[in-house]
């Protein structure tokens, strides 16, 4: 255990005896993995296509709403083209949501892959919004990877918000600034 001092200069030696206990340096010129270029090459990706969709980026007036129903709603869209199998996309969807009601919500944040449909379904996400005056404004952040299936060629990703199916009678509502992203990525051999 090391030992703290007051002084400097019996700190400085402190430090001295425990990093002659230790040996934290090599050799550049013996092989070691963090300076062969070999395995440096391993396991790296590279970025092969960046899709993507922004609604108002910059609120200068009232910002973009539309209100939300138990049905999952598009919030935005990324097509991506000409996808290899193994693949793999990073999603990331960024949207506003704002409870008007005087009790709380259920807030759904989905992604399809292909089509709106309960087979299509990667990705879910449930949050309660609070009733108004209590944090009910906030945002729902995605980040998911999904893996490219074989039959793919041209692949569209759908972000999807809707009310909990408790929450049908409640005034509850999305808005900008919107922003999905979707990123095919390639692993290196």
């Amino acid at each position: 255990m090391p030992k703290h001092y007051y002084y400097m200069s019996e700190h400085k030696m402190t430090m001295e005896e425990n990093a002659a206990e230790y040996d934290y340096k090599h050799d550049k010129k013996d092989q070691c993995k963090k300076h062969d270029k070999k395995d440096r090459k391993k396991d790296r990706s590279k970025l092969v296509e960046f899709a993507y969709e922004i609604s108002n980026p910059i609120v200068t007036s009232i910002p973009l709403t539309f209100p939300l129903s138990t049905q999952p709603q598009v919030v935005a869209t990324a097509t991506l083209k000409d996808v290899e199998k193994g693949n793999v996309v990073w999603l990331n969807g960024l949207y506003h949501v704002n409870n008007n009601s005087p009790e709380f919500a259920d807030l759904y944040t989905r992604i399809y892959r292909g089509t709106i449909s309960p087979g299509n379904l990667i990705y879910q996400s449930i949050v309660e919004i609070d009733a108004e005056g209590n944090d009910d404004a906030t945002e729902s952040v995605t980040q998911f990877v999904d893996v490219i299936p074989a039959d793919a060629q041209n692949v569209t990703y759908f972000l999807t918000a809707q009310k909990g199916p408790f929450s049908e009678d409640l005034n509850v509502f999305a808005y900008g600034p919107i922003t999905f992203t979707a990123t095919e990525i390639k692993q290196e051999d």
